[in-house]
């Protein structure tokens, strides 16, 4: 196995799900130290990690469902590792960095009111065609623009008492109080496309991807 480079970044541990066998952990743990990840039985409380073969299903949603959410990474590589992007965005959600990669440039759109949501998900499509991508790929990073920047911009926002400020009433709303709003940004390097909604709130769980998978 090659030898990996060791992270500039400080060590975070994870906890190997039970079902993980020796060669299947031998095989993730190269790809994931490469990005300070320390995938071992610890002492203390860790994150669970959990390979899957890519398809979301009622096993996952199980895992998701557990206080803390399980850790899932998808074994999409040829010999059995998780892909190195897949791994890069695992390292980044857990130190809380940008989910986008540092080589992409990056658009942004403040958003503070309604209409300023189909403006920005069209440049994000606009990103993709002008990368290269096919119309069908603009269109889903269209589609997930608009769910994430409406998510943060209308669903995301609550008062001091927890309650919903405007998802209650997203047909009458048009704009949000000037602290309220959210920031969706967007770029496509070495094929991909990245999209990535920021708000002050930090609300989404996966409590909404659980019902869905439970429903299928």
């Amino acid at each position: 196995m090659e030898t990996a480079t060791p992270s500039k970044n400080p060590l975070l541990e994870l906890t190997p799900d039970e079902s993980l066998t020796p060669a299947t952990m031998e095989r993730a743990a190269g790809a994931l130290a490469r990005d300070g990840l320390l995938l071992r039985h610890g002492a203390g409380p860790t994150r669970k990690l959990v390979l899957f073969d890519g398809r979301l299903g009622a096993a996952q949603a199980a895992l998701l469902d557990q206080a803390p959410p399980a850790l899932l990474l998808a074994t999409r590589e040829a010999d059995g590792e998780p892909s190195a992007w897949e791994v890069r965005l695992l390292a980044a959600l857990l130190r809380g960095d940008s989910l986008l990669p540092p080589e992409a440039v990056v658009s942004r759109a403040r958003l503070s009111q309604v209409a300023d949501v189909g403006p920005a998900c069209e440049a994000a499509s606009a990103a993709v065609l002008e990368a290269g991508g096919s119309r069908v790929a603009a269109g889903l990073v269209a589609d997930v623009a608009h769910e994430l920047a409406a998510n943060a911009l209308l669903d995301a926002p609550v008062d001091e008492t927890g309650a919903p400020k405007y998802a209650h009433r997203r047909t009458q709303v048009q704009h949000v109080a000037p602290e309220d709003s959210c920031l969706l940004e967007w770029g496509v390097e070495a094929g991909r496309a990245w999209v990535q909604g920021v708000d002050r709130f930090g609300r989404l769980t996966a409590s909404p991807l659980v019902r869905v998978l439970r429903a299928w």
